[in-house]
């Protein structure tokens, strides 16, 4: 949208001057809007009572040229002005505190398949086959994530790592971060995990490696992710408004890593037979007490 003002805000205005299914779809809007950047375009037909040629007009009248355009604006001014840094921790610990009684697991499992079911689109899967791809061919992988999504980049160092010695993490000493990230070279890459707010430094790496040329992978929440701009490839969970943290980034690096087994099933397979062996003859686990 061109012009610079609150979305929300202007459906307000313009609501009381339309036809009655668009003024019925605008009152959903303005009560829901925090939900509305989730749904597709016939979710939001259904939960609102009007047809999807409605919502295609009402898209036109607020001057974009489709619904998905109108909805990225809705979720950004959702995300600007209801999520922060724990606002998922905060709403599932008030969630759990109103249903002290419930099943915990099956809820937070109903949860989670929720989200899953919404981020396997075509456009993710052919993103995620693009990026094994890149994966493939790179000299070395740098894996950069902080904070709670540090987690992530250290699965994706350990997994990608026992078949391939040309993978780190950039942040494992975060002093010198800025250096690795200078270190880096035109047949390296980087994959990006990156969860909405991001840190200031994770996206200052990323435009230094974007400026340097080196290709971007990203694993994010939600695609109004800044980093999405220096990116070559963006897997985007959207799921910033939903409360189960790292786990949609972690379905997908773990979707990333079985994929790079599979086109290298003879390295993978030469590498773990040599360390069950490793293991074996350096008596590591315990199999009976």
């Amino acid at each position: 949208m061109k012009e610079n003002i609150d979305i929300i805000d202007k459906i307000v205005k313009i609501k009381d001057f339309l036809p009655k299914k668009q003024k019925t779809l605008c009152e959903y809007i303005i009560l829901n809007y925090s939900e509305i950047g989730l749904m597709s375009i016939n979710e939001l037909s259904e939960k609102s009572g009007v047809g999807t040629t409605t919502i295609l007009r009402l898209s036109k009248i607020l001057n974009y040229t489709s619904y998905s355009d109108l909805k990225k604006d809705i979720l950004k001014n959702s995300m600007a002005t209801n999520i922060s840094s724990y606002s998922g921790l905060k709403e599932s610990f008030k969630n759990i505190s109103k249903n002290k009684n419930s099943d915990i697991l099956s809820n937070v499992s109903s949860e989670l398949l929720s989200i899953i079911e919404n981020f396997i689109t075509p456009q993710n899967i052919e993103q995620i086959n693009k990026a094994v791809e890149m994966i493939m061919k790179a000299k070395r992988v740098n894996i950069l994530g902080l904070r709670s999504s540090r987690a992530v980049a250290s699965y994706l160092e350990a997994m990608l790592g026992r078949i391939s010695p040309n993978v780190r993490q950039l942040n494992s000493d975060s002093e010198y971060l800025f250096d690795n990230a200078l270190k880096l070279k035109a047949d390296d890459i980087l994959i990006v995990s990156s969860l909405w707010p991001c840190t200031r430094r994770t996206v200052t790496v990323s435009n230094v490696c974007h400026k340097n040329k080196i290709p971007i992978i990203l694993i994010t929440n939600t695609i109004l992710n800044p980093i999405a701009r220096y990116a070559n490839i963006v897997i985007d969970t959207n799921s910033a408004n939903k409360n189960e943290g790292i786990i949609p980034n972690m379905i997908v690096a773990e979707a990333i890593i079985k994929e790079v087994w599979k086109r290298n099933p003879s390295k993978f397979q030469e590498y773990l037979d040599t360390l069950e062996k490793l293991l074996e003859d350096n008596d590591i686990f315990i199999w009976n007490e």
